[in-house]
């Protein structure tokens, strides 16, 4: 192999290895301060207060776990966003703001049509270990930062027993998993928390929907039945009336 040629390999091994480091390096890069101060607000307090005293995570809102199809569809939203590319839009980021006070709030940052934050809603607790990233923490095994690559939170939607928000990791021997963050109790459905595969997410997902298609069966069912008696009753009764 000539010089020139060596080169031209060392060039293109350089560039391979640089855009590795690139991808499995970075997380999803959170608002900057800036950003925070003017989408949060507060009454009679500075907004500045609030940024120095938060924790923030993203949470990918474009498309529901149940309507994701495969496994590599999730794998390819993790690296979109340890890459900075994933999708925006019906997104949102949670500030976690600790108070004084010991209560603890979330505040739910969502894009308007120009692409700028504003606090769209927000959820209080009185209990640090029940907020999104405490849970996270645990089931993580350490404190969630948002330096932490190759995971994502997904929201759940409500065509699922989950509540509001799972997390998918991808873990160091390339496995996916798909976290619960707590126990569910839900329609005669048990789910602890902890790691799941996607196959076994999505039985999850459709055994709640075939046991709410059950329910509302039975409710149209028993409905169509009052209906019937009902309607036998009124013939009946016209019946007597005329005999009369």
């Amino acid at each position: 192999m000539n010089n020139k040629a060596a080169k031209i390999l060392a060039f293109i091994f350089f560039c391979i290895f640089s855009l590795n480091i690139c991808i499995h390096s970075f997380a999803l890069t959170p608002p900057s301060n800036d950003v925070l101060i003017n989408a949060l607000s507060k009454n009679g307090e500075p907004t500045q207060s609030i940024v120095d005293n938060t924790e923030i995570f993203f949470v990918y809102n474009a498309v529901p776990v149940s309507k994701i199809k495969s496994e590599d569809k999730l794998r390819e939203l993790v690296f979109e966003s340890n890459t900075d590319t994933i999708d925006m839009k019906d997104s949102n980021w949670v500030v976690t703001e600790y108070q004084p006070s010991n209560e603890y709030f979330e505040r739910i940052l969502s894009y308007d049509k120009n692409g700028k934050l504003f606090e769209s809603a927000n959820l209080i607790y009185e209990d640090r270990n029940y907020t999104t990233t405490a849970l996270m923490s645990e089931l993580l095994g350490e404190q969630y930062n948002t330096g932490m690559k190759n995971i994502l939170l997904l929201v759940a939607g409500r065509a699922t027993p989950f509540g509001s928000v799972l997390l998918v990791k991808v873990f160091d021997d390339d496995s996916l998993k798909i976290g619960v963050l707590v126990d569910i109790e839900r329609d005669e459905i048990s789910i602890k928390k902890g790691w799941y595969t996607f196959d076994e997410i999505k039985k999850f997902i459709a055994l709640y929907n075939s046991d709410k298609f059950s329910t509302v069966n039975s409710i149209i069912l028993s409905a169509v039945g009052i209906i019937a008696v009902l309607s036998v009753g009124f013939i009946l009764y016209k019946k007597y009336r005329k005999s009369l």
